[in-house]
């Protein structure tokens, strides 16, 4: 079903009161003008017209404001219903899905394309007046000549003739044009990510301003200035066609026999109080022409969506559904297309086993797979062969929801949030701030309500910040994908020795994607990987003399873990 009308008929009995009233006030409008040229040539004052033209005002204004007010509602409303319709969408989708949609398009679709749905939205009770105001003005031209109603008829349909023919020409540049601004959205997000690397390069810089940013910008505004170009010119033929027919009527059929001054008053008065709600009306179809654009890519969007929907069971039975144990990987098999290389990665097959207290270290070159093997083992990617078995269950597509909520993660390219989101549970604040206190971060942040004051950090303090929500969720697997890469030895060696050596003695199943090869002692297993495929699963014995316990912060750690 379009999402998009399905959003309207949400709303369809407040939109059809609106476009009543517009449809009224159109009405409205064109009586008016009867009105007026009919009081221009009585013999004398009629008293009840004053009270007539007060009534129409009346109604002309009010029903204009019901139904602009109407519409505006119900507008804001589907936009908010479609972005919250289209984030489930989203969120339900595969990750894999969405990484090739990319970040752009999605950000696009969420905002310019459901802007453009709800300007467009907002016009229709204006455009219904507007043509309610001409067929109300047509009518009375036909009730004062009908000769004279009959060729003003055949100049407004050939005028609009033109007018459809120029705008199918003008939909190709607005698509191409939609279809740059995909670019543009991508460009704009390096310039903010990427702002550092920009200035500290200054050829990097100029050509990624004058050939990549503007040269995108510079197409997408040759395609708009050319849709819009012949929208102009199209909008103009309308203006043309009032114009030869007021003059007609005053140069020509002014001379005819059976045309009275009277009828030429009025077509000429009538015919100038067309111009305004035609020009408004061929000056908006160019946004319901975007709109239709954008229809069709939210379209694109939302069937692409439904059609590789995960399916889930719900979180009401995760806990009976799954629980922590014995994670096995069988057979397991994984593809996908590597940057620069048109053939398919294949991870796999693999076989591995994880326990509860086990802390398994996964190594391995760049390329290798390590991060696909992480989002395999949390459930974002599916396996395209093999089986994933939790406890002795095996997790499908109706498990996978319920089997994610056993892991806390802590991505390379992780996502900070500025708050606790959904974590619940006593004492929240006093556990986050301990934890604070912990990985000395107390004297940058703190936490009111689960809300921290601040998330403007290094990008090591925001990995320790993104680890105390990883442990305030406190749960059975934790995975941390190249954690100490960016932490300064002290927390490296608090990272390893400590924290990892804590939730094992906790009974959580902990696996480290690393390179630190001078901390491989400390796992249970180090699986390496090479080209997809496991190179080697060592077991190791934990050493206790690589403990240190004469270092001062650690030590400090430890006794502040010890009173949490």
């Amino acid at each position: 079903m379009d999402i998009v009308f399905h959003l309207i008929r949400r709303s369809r009995i407040n939109i059809l009161f609106a476009v009543i009233m517009g449809i009224m006030s159109g009405l409205g409008s064109a009586a008016l003008i009867g009105l007026i040229n009919t009081e221009l040539h009585a013999t004398s004052p009629v008293h009840l017209t004053v009270l007539f033209f007060v009534g129409l005002g009346a109604v002309v204004i009010a029903s204009q404001i019901f139904s602009t007010i109407i519409v505006m509602r119900a507008g804001q409303t589907a936009a908010r219903d479609l972005r919250i319709e289209l984030s489930h969408r989203i969120i339900n989708a595969p990750l894999r899905l969405l990484q090739q949609l990319g970040a752009p398009r999605l950000m696009a679709n969420l905002t310019e394309d459901v802007a453009v749905l709800v300007e467009s939205f907002q016009l229709l009770p204006q455009m219904c007046i507007n043509i309610s105001w001409v067929l109300g003005c047509l009518i009375y031209l036909g009730w004062l000549s009908w000769q004279l109603f009959v060729i003003v008829l055949i100049v407004m349909l050939l005028g609009i003739l033109i007018y459809q023919l120029s705008t199918q020409r003008a939909i190709k540049p607005l698509r191409a044009a939609r279809e740059q601004n995909d670019a543009l959205f991508a460009h704009f997000r390096s310039l903010i990510y990427g702002i550092k690397e920009i200035k500290l390069h200054h050829e990097r810089k100029k050509i990624f301003l004058d050939d990549v940013l503007y040269s995108t910008a510079e197409a997408y505004r040759q395609g708009i200035i050319s849709a819009m170009t012949l929208f102009i010119l199209a909008a103009t033929v309308g203006t043309v066609s009032l114009y030869f027919l007021i003059g007609f009527v005053l140069f020509v059929a002014s001379t005819w026999e059976t045309i009275t001054k009277e009828i030429v008053s009025g077509f000429t008065l009538t015919l100038l109080y067309m111009m305004a709600p035609l020009t408004t009306i061929l000056s908006d179809l160019p946004t319901f022409s975007r709109a239709r654009v954008a229809i069709d890519k939210i379209n694109r969007l939302q069937k692409e969506l439904i059609e590789q929907t995960e399916a889930s069971n719900g979180l009401k039975h995760a806990e009976a559904s799954v629980s922590s144990g014995k994670l096995e990987l069988i057979a397991v098999t994984h593809q996908y297309i590597r940057e620069g290389d048109d053939h398919k990665f294949t991870l796999g097959p693999l076989h591995l086993t994880f326990h509860p207290g086990e802390l398994v270290f996964i190594t391995g070159g760049n390329g290798s797979g390590k991060s696909t093997l992480g989002l395999l083992l949390v459930g974002l990617y599916s396996p395209e062969s093999g089986h994933i078995k939790l406890n002795g269950i095996e997790i499908d597509d109706v498990m996978r929801e319920s089997y994610r909520q056993q892991f806390a993660v802590v991505f390379s390219d992780f996502y900070l949030f500025e708050s606790l989101l959904g974590l619940m549970g006593e004492n929240l604040d006093h556990k986050a701030r301990a934890y604070l206190t912990e990985l000395q971060l107390d004297h940058k942040v703190t936490v009111n309500n689960g809300v921290f004051s601040s998330v403007e950090l290094s990008q090591g303090q925001r990995k320790r910040l993104a680890l105390v929500t990883a442990y305030l969720e406190d749960r059975p697997f934790y995975v941390f994908d190249e954690w100490a890469a960016d932490q300064d030895p002290l927390f490296k060696e608090l990272f390893y020795t400590v924290l990892l050596q804590d939730l094992k003695s906790r009974g959580k199943t902990v696996i480290v994607i690393t390179h630190d090869n001078h901390y491989f002692h400390l796992a249970d297993q180090c699986i390496r990987l090479e080209n997809g495929q496991i190179s080697g699963n060592i077991p190791f014995i934990v050493n206790s003399t690589h403990l240190d316990p004469s270092n001062k912060g650690i030590a400090a750690i430890k006794h502040a873990r010890e009173h949490l």
